[in-house]
């Protein structure tokens, strides 16, 4: 099988036109077997079959729409067809509609495509990937400059000229020049506009010689109506601690944009008419990418007054627990460096608490906005660890090797949010006659 890769000058698929109002396209069944035809390694120029593309590429399924639905879509020869998805940023929110990423930046080092064709090979593919793009949401002002683009030539095809061949192919990016970087949710920030966190991929194709048309597969199918493993919208996109069926594509809506011989916005029907609600297939795999980027969380509930009421209206000043017996201050839980698995530079220190008492970090899954406790406000619930007790020194103590200390063989994978509190001894409080008091809280995300 001969296979020619080529990556396009900048600006090289700079596409024109203008979205429409949506229109409907009928997609087309697949009436042949979809083979895989493997990991094609674009370093080396050599094949691997039989072996996922995560275990080459990746190490991450960042992107995931591959739960396919019996159909694809049949484009004319020169449009260019454009579809989008989300890839989610650490701040993004996770629900049944989408995860908490896990970075702000992607590396994208492997891509996986899915198409049929009645040609005995397809002559060019091209393939472009765009940072910050919304499908159908062009407002006429054209498409923009691909982050990325890429040149397929003689991909397979079908055995023969007009028999349909249907295929999934992977590239892996790894070791080459040809690896991107795209955003999460755009600029890293979820904003919960379409525009501003998605991505998108675009899909050229050849003049075909039997006049008939080819293009990409179709998958995704949120209510599982074409395909009862795929579940809901984001389902397969899938982060250390999630759990999910194939993938039906985070952000992936039923149109997508078109220019050239096919212009304006397209759907596929959206569950009418016995059509599917899909985007065009694709897998991307990847890795973090920026390696400077900053982890370290954020604090939140504090007793000072902005939030819940802490024992006997003992406000410390902003920023800070409830008060204590240091003075008019409570006590001040910060953090330092970058919660990383595989590069832990992060500490957390606490200052403001009685000199030569003792102190336990406790860490938990859940965030509490703040229970009144004690004399203090607990705000870190699920506890899934608490240190060893530890006495403080001068009214302050750090914390450091989170793998290990200070919660002892207690490795923990990451993707899910972690919160922190310091609990601390007080005995001349006379406020509750608890004895004792808490910091403000602290959450981050451990990314690997």
């Amino acid at each position: 099988m001969l296979l020619r890769f080529t990556l396009s000058a900048a600006g090289a698929m700079v596409l024109a036109g203008a979205a429409t109002a949506q229109q409907g396209l009928q997609p087309k069944p697949i009436t042949a077997p979809v083979k895989d035809a493997g990991v094609y390694h674009v370093a080396t120029g050599t094949w691997t079959r039989g072996v996922s593309a995560v275990a080459l590429a990746g190490p991450e399924v960042i992107y995931d729409n591959t739960c396919t639905v019996g159909f694809y879509v049949g484009l004319p020869a020169g449009s260019d067809n454009l579809d989008s998805g989300r890839l989610p940023s650490t701040n993004s929110p996770s629900s049944a509609s989408s995860l908490t990423g896990l970075y702000d930046d992607y590396e994208v080092n492997g891509f996986t495509v899915a198409y049929c064709t009645f040609e005995p090979s397809v002559t060019s593919l091209g393939l472009g990937f765009y940072d910050c793009y919304a499908a159908c949401d062009n407002a006429g002002a054209g498409y923009p400059t691909p982050t990325a683009a890429f040149n397929l030539v003689n991909v397979p095809g079908g055995s023969a000229v007009g028999s349909i061949g249907c295929w999934i192919i992977t590239f892996d990016l790894a070791n080459t020049t040809l690896t991107f970087n795209l955003g999460g949710d755009c600029d890293g920030v979820y904003d919960n506009v379409a525009s501003t966190d998605s991505f998108g991929w675009s899909w050229t194709q050849s003049i075909p010689t039997t006049g008939s048309n080819a293009g990409p597969i179709l998958a995704g199918d949120p209510l599982g109506f074409f395909n009862a493993s795929c579940g809901g919208v984001g389902g397969g996109t899938t982060f250390p601690g999630a759990t999910a069926g194939p993938g039906t594509g985070i952000g992936n809506l039923d149109q997508f944009e078109a220019a050239g011989s096919l212009s304006g916005c397209f759907f596929f029907g959206g569950y009418s008419a016995a059509n599917p609600y899909s985007g065009f297939y694709m897998q991307l795999q990847g890795d973090q990418g920026n390696p400077s980027q900053s982890n370290t969380g954020n604090a939140y509930c504090f007793g000072d007054g902005t939030g819940a009421t802490c024992p006997c209206a003992g406000f410390g000043q902003p920023g800070q627990g409830c008060l204590n017996t240091t003075g008019t201050n409570g006590a001040t839980l910060t953090a330092t460096g970058n919660a990383f698995l595989s590069a832990d530079t992060f500490q957390l220190s606490i200052v403001g608490v009685p000199g030569a008492k003792p102190g336990i970090l406790l860490r938990g899954a859940n965030q509490l906005a703040g229970n009144p406790v004690g004399d203090g406000l607990l705000c870190a619930a699920g506890q899934s660890a608490r240190s060893q007790v530890q006495i403080t020194s001068a009214g302050a103590t750090t914390y450091t090797n989170f793998q290990g200390n200070p919660f002892g063989a207690t490795a923990f994978t990451g993707g899910a949010a972690t919160n922190y509190q310091f609990w601390y001894r007080d005995p001349q409080n006379t406020c509750s006659g608890a004895g004792f008091n808490f910091t403000n809280a602290w959450t981050v995300t451990w990314l690997p």
